[in-house]
């Protein structure tokens, strides 16, 4: 029985190191990118924050000043929207649907490394009147949910120039 155990490990393991299966991999960021500055329209957006804080936690500088910086990344749109999805018999909200999109570029000096890159992500939620606290609430956690989905996804792609 010990031996069929490891046997299923071992084939298990052998199929996994065979399909190309590789872990994503941004922890050398800081080699790639030393510093940047971010340019945005809004600089209290949930992106903003989550990316600011993305960048720092893989250890990238975040400079204050544009000519200081190796890289500028410039966030040209950074919109969170609701729309209603679905009402009830007496015409109140039911279900809501956030959507936060960002359209991003890259550049180092006056080159641009990557151009505009769009990243919408989506949620819904539902809503009930008799918990209007308690749902505006969701809705702010969903959105920063949201923005930081969208960070960690500029930053794969940020690792892989």
């Amino acid at each position: 029985m010990k031996t069929l155990k490891q046997v299923t490990y071992l084939i298990g393991l052998l199929i996994i190191s065979g399909c190309g299966f590789e872990l994503q991999n941004t922890g050398n960021l800081n080699e790639k990118i030393d510093s940047v500055y971010i340019q945005t329209v809004d600089p209290y957006s949930s992106f903003y924050r989550s990316i600011k804080d993305t960048l720092r936690n893989n250890r990238v500088i975040i400079s204050d000043k544009r000519d200081e910086a190796s890289y500028i990344l410039v966030i040209k749109e950074d919109i969170s929207s609701d729309r209603v999805l679905s009402i009830s018999a007496t015409n109140t909200p039911m279900e809501y649907e956030i959507a936060y999109q960002v359209v991003w570029s890259l550049f180092k000096g006056n080159q641009e490394i990557i151009s505009d890159t769009k990243h919408i992500e989506t949620q819904d939620y539902s809503f009930d009147q008799n918990q209007l606290l308690g749902k505006r609430k969701e809705a702010e956690y969903l959105n920063d949910s949201l923005a930081e989905k969208i960070s960690n996804g500029v930053l794969l792609k940020l690792g892989s120039i």
